[in-house]
Formats: structure tokens, sequence, C-alpha cells
């Protein structure tokens, strides 16, 4: 299944990133506005000694997509997470309508860690690459 049934407001995709602890590693997902008004987003991690996150603000309008780039550090075999935070706004700038958190809701992005993944991976989205896969295993 490709989409969420709960919320079409904020897609993002993937959500699960997976990085060779030892050696860490980056991931990209992407945030897509399915909604007809201006969503705010806030990104906040688990341990932020390990992992740095680009944008950490942003704001989506409707119908707009945003990458979220995730770079992971040498460390620990451990799972983390990130909070994407969004709402609706007219706010100008992400950071000002987040002095408030009224109103926002949250998603989760998986970050695992592992001693056997030699490099960072992310489920694939591509509609292409998953039919190929289900091709070759029938």
């Amino acid at each position: 299944m490709l989409y969420d049934f709960d919320d079409h407001n904020l897609f993002i995709t993937p959500k699960i990133a997976y990085f060779p602890a030892a050696m860490g590693g980056a991931s990209r997902h992407m945030m897509v506005n399915g909604s007809s008004h201006r969503i705010a987003v806030k990104i906040k991690c688990s341990d932020n000694e390990l992992f740095r996150v680009s944008p950490v603000y942003t704001l989506l309008e409707p119908g707009n997509a945003q990458r979220l780039q995730i770079v992971r550090d040498p460390g620990p075999a451990k799972t983390d997470k990130i909070v994407v935070i969004y709402k609706t706004t007219c706010a100008s700038s992400a950071r000002d309508a987040f002095e408030c958190d009224l109103g926002a809701e949250r998603k989760v992005i998986a970050l695992i860690a592992k001693e056997d993944v030699t490099m960072s991976i992310a489920p694939t989205t591509n509609l292409k690459s998953i039919l190929r896969q289900s091709v070759q295993k029938s």
C-alpha cells in the first residue's frame, strides 16, 4: 500500500530509513502537501547528536513537494525517529506558524541503524521498481 488511509493533508514517503550504524549515512524523503491550504512543517528528531535534518522548518503550498534530507553520523546501532509536525497556516514563515502548537498534527519517520546494513537504504516508492520486484517474485 502506497498511501495512508488516515490523512492526505501531508504525504511523506518513505516512512522508514535504514542506516549502517558504524558508518552513518543519508536518506532522502519527500513531503507533499495534498491539501488545499498552505501547510507549515517543523521537523524534530529523537537524537540530535547523531542526526541532522534539512530543512527544519518549511512552508508547503497546496500541491507542492519538499525534499527532506536526513543525515546520520556514525554511532551505536539503535532505533530513532523523526517527528514531522505540521499544521495549516497563513503565516509568512514556518517558524512563526509554530509559536503556538495548537492545531498541529504529527507523522513519524522510523530511523533504524543496524550493524548488518552496508549502505543507507529506504524502501522504494518508485512504482516501476515496485512492479518490477513483484514480477520477479512471481
